[in-house]
């Protein structure tokens, strides 16, 4: 009988062993397509904030002023957990905001998103927006 319920442990761990994320494997999967081919803008640069840290104003204001050009900032902040999730704010030329949000590295979450925002007048003013599963 031991062997028996050896035998089924074993094989149950060998099959969920399929369903478990290895190290230094993204959780969500490749990076999407939408996000590798998106539209290069200029660069705001990148922050990496540590637990209740704001973007920093400056920061703010070069996304801000770039409504003719449009840019991009990659901002990452913790999770509760501590997880990194990585946000890349894109003001587009003419007019727009878009947030791909990468949650891969987040045990929790979800992978990639999109958030379409058309009618966004600001960083802190975005609308109402779309949001997509990639």
């Amino acid at each position: 009988m031991r062997v028996i319920t050896a035998s089924l442990t074993a094989l149950c761990i060998l099959a969920l062993s399929g369903c478990v994320v290895g190290p230094g494997e993204p959780k969500g999967g490749p990076t999407p397509t939408a996000f590798l081919q998106r539209e290069e803008l200029p660069s705001c640069g990148t922050v990496e904030l540590d637990q209740g840290e704001a973007v920093p104003t400056g920061d703010i204001a070069c996304l801000e002023e770039a409504t003719s050009a449009g840019a991009e900032l990659a901002v990452t902040r913790p999770t509760v957990e501590g997880d990194p999730i990585t946000q890349y704010y894109r003001v587009l030329p003419g007019g727009g905001w878009e947030i791909y949000t990468d949650m891969t590295k987040d045990a929790y979450g979800e992978g990639w998103w999109l958030d379409e925002c058309p009618e966004a007048l600001s960083m802190s003013q975005l609308g109402e927006c779309t949001n997509t599963k990639l």
